[in-house]
């Protein structure tokens, strides 16, 4: 069973099993946070490339750090890792910490960073070219 898709769930589960919650609340609090987003939307302009560059960032810092911090986590050391499986298996990890982290983070940076607000030169601008 430690190799089999089962024993590595049941694992995962024991080891995020008290984290659960805490993610669920933070998961909702995303879903709200992406909600006010696109209600606040309306007819201003969305800027992405600022939002999506920060979440990649932080999920990039977060993945070095649990890179270094996850074998420490987890009663264990560099020294004990052995094999191509113990290395992919901690690289696999690292990056779908970053990977999560940096969605998580995407929804609130969208919100305060990712709306422009309509100024009125450029709505006046957008009036006179469609008069013309």
């Amino acid at each position: 069973m430690a190799f089999s898709l089962m024993g590595i769930i049941s694992v995962v589960l024991e080891v995020f099993r008290g984290a659960i919650p805490l993610l669920l609340v933070i998961a909702a609090i995303d879903l709200v946070l992406l909600g006010l987003f696109f209600a606040k939307k309306g007819g201003r302009t969305v800027r992405l490339g600022l939002p999506v560059k920060a979440s990649i960032g932080v999920g990039v810092v977060v993945a070095v750090l649990a890179f270094i911090s996850l074998p420490s986590l987890t009663n264990s050391s560099f020294a004990m890792l052995s094999g191509a499986l113990d290395y992919l298996s901690l690289i696999g990890s690292s990056i779908g910490f970053g990977v999560l982290f940096g969605l998580l983070v995407l929804p609130p940076l969208l919100l305060f960073l990712g709306l422009k607000e309509a100024n009125a030169s450029t709505a006046g601008a957008a009036a006179a070219v469609g008069q013309t």
